[in-house]
């Protein structure tokens, strides 16, 4: 018997200014989803916010471009018998100084015309899609 555990996470749906979303693919995976990742003990999500974007994107964030979305929990895609609990961020960045390092082997930006032909990550699609939907 398998026993199922929790990762807790910040994540980002990150837009730019043609309300576009950005999405990345992990190394070894066909899931695009969120940029973000682990919270380590003794930080707090918007840390790990921060560090992960500038880890994963080498992009520097300040508070004045983060707002707080929610939280949702769900089946992790990568990791057999995990649950992802994630603290997620709404970020307005540009696009113009982002390159996929660390872990992340492919960014892609996500139009309203083209997210149905990308294979969303469980988090991504249940929770930040339905608002990025709603954004104008």
């Amino acid at each position: 018997m398998s026993t199922t555990h929790t990762i807790y996470l910040a994540s980002a749906l990150l837009t730019n200014d043609k309300n576009e979303m950005l999405t990345v693919r992990k190394k070894g995976s066909t899931y695009y989803m969120m940029a973000g990742g682990k919270i380590e003990l003794g930080e707090t999500p918007i840390e790990t916010l921060k560090r992960e974007i500038q880890e994963e994107l080498q992009l520097n964030i300040t508070n004045d471009q983060i707002s707080l979305l929610g939280t949702h929990q769900t089946t992790a895609v990568n990791e057999a018998n995990t649950i992802v609990n994630a603290t997620i961020f709404h970020v307005r960045i540009n696009n113009s100084s982002i390159q996929a390092s660390a872990e992340i082997e492919e960014i892609k930006w996500v139009t309203k015309k083209n997210y149905n032909d990308i294979k969303l990550a469980h988090l991504l699609k249940e929770f930040s899609l339905p608002i990025w939907l709603k954004m104008k």
